[in-house]
C-alpha cells in the first residue's frame, strides 16, 4: 500500500468563493513517446503555458509520466507558476512490467491545501482536500473494467458522504447514455482505420461497458461534464481524427458540490499538446 504523505501551501488568500479546477491527461508526461531517452518533455514548455493563461486554483494531471524522476518539486513550482505541487508514480505493477510507470501530478495555489497520496487497489491516485472540497485525482486502468470497478469502489470507500467531493481524471471508460454516439464513431473509425481500431477492440468492448460511471451514479455522484463535449480524440493521437468524438475523461460531483460553470477546452493549442483535451470547471460548495 502506497504510503499517505501530507503537504500545506502557505498562499495567505483564496481568490474567490469558488474553486476552479482544471483536469488533463497530458500524453506520456509531455515526452515525444513514452520511451523518450530526453531529461526534460518536449511539450513541457507548452504544457505550462496553456496552464499558466487559464491559471486555475486546482491542477490535476494524469499520465505525468516520469516527473518524479527528471522533476524536483522545486523545478515543477518554477516551471508552472504554482506554489504548490505534489506528483506520484501509478507504481502499478502492470504498466511496471511494460517499462512505463505513469503518473500524477496536482498543482495547487489555494492556502492550506492539504493532499494525500491514496491507493486504488493495482495504483496511486492523489487526494486534495481545499477550500471544504475534496478532489480525487484519478487515472484508472486502461485495459479491463473489473479493474477499473475496483479501482472506484477504492475511491468510493475514502469519500465523506459529508463532505463535497470530485472524482476527476481519465476514467478510461464510457458512459452508457454516450454509447449509442459512441458505438456510431467507434464503426466509423473502424471503417477507416481497420487495422488500428482491431487492435484496440478488446480494450474498446471492456469500455463499452460502462460500469464505472454507472456505480458512481448509482453512488449518489453527478456527471458534471454530461452533454458538455467529448475529449478525445485531440491532435496527437494516433490516428488523424480532426475533432473529438468520445468521452474519457470526466469529473463527478456529489450533492454538494454546486456546478457553476464546465467546458471541455478544444482550441486548437490545448489539442497541440496531448492526445486528450482537459476539462475545466468552476465549482462551490452548497454546504
Amino acid at each position: 500500500m502506497a504510503q499517505i504523505v501530507i503537504h500545506l501551501s502557505r498562499r495567505t488568500e483564496i481568490k474567490h468563493m469558488s474553486t476552479e479546477i482544471l483536469s488533463w491527461n497530458i500524453l506520456s508526461g509531455g515526452f515525444k513517446d513514452y520511451g523518450s531517452p530526453e531529461k526534460r518533455p518536449e511539450r513541457i514548455d507548452g504544457l505550462a503555458s496553456v496552464i499558466k493563461d487559464l491559471n486555475p486554483d486546482i491542477v490535476s494531471l494524469v499520465d505525468t509520466h516520469r516527473w518524479t524522476e527528471v522533476f524536483t518539486p522545486d523545478e515543477l513550482k518554477q516551471i508552472f507558476g504554482y506554489p504548490y505541487v505534489h506528483t506520484v508514480k501509478l507504481e502499478d505493477q502492470r504498466l511496471v512490467t511494460k517499462g512505463h510507470d505513469n503518473g500524477i501530478t496536482v498543482f495547487s495555489q489555494i492556502a492550506e491545501t492539504e493532499i494525500q497520496t491514496i491507493w486504488l487497489a493495482t495504483r496511486n491516485a492523489i487526494r486534495t482536500k481545499v477550500g471544504g472540497i475534496d478532489i480525487f485525482s484519478v487515472y484508472l486502468d486502461d485495459v479491463s473494467e473489473d479493474t477499473r470497478i475496483k479501482q472506484i469502489e477504492a475511491v468510493l470507500k475514502l469519500v465523506n458522504p459529508n463532505t463535497p467531493t470530485i472524482i476527476t481524471g481519465d476514467l478510461n471508460t464510457f458512459d452508457n447514455d454516450d454509447l449509442a454516439e459512441t458505438d456510431k464513431q467507434l464503426e466509423t473509425l473502424g471503417r477507416k482505420f481497420p487495422g488500428p481500431m482491431k487492435s484496440m477492440k478488446g480494450s474498446l468492448n471492456e469500455m463499452k461497458r460502462g460500469e464505472v460511471t454507472k456505480i458512481l451514479t448509482n453512488a449518489g455522484f453527478v456527471d458534471l461534464g454530461k452533454g458538455k463535449g467529448d475529449t478525445v480524440p485531440a491532435k496527437l493521437f494516433p490516428l488523424p481524427v480532426n475533432e473529438p468524438i468520445l468521452r474519457l475523461d470526466y469529473a463527478f460531483g456529489n450533492n454538494l458540490i454546486k456546478l457553476e460553470e464546465f467546458k471541455v477546452i478544444t482550441d486548437e493549442k490545448y489539442g497541440n499538446l496531448s492526445d486528450h483535451y482537459p476539462i475545466w470547471m468552476r465549482v462551490s460548495s452548497i454546504n
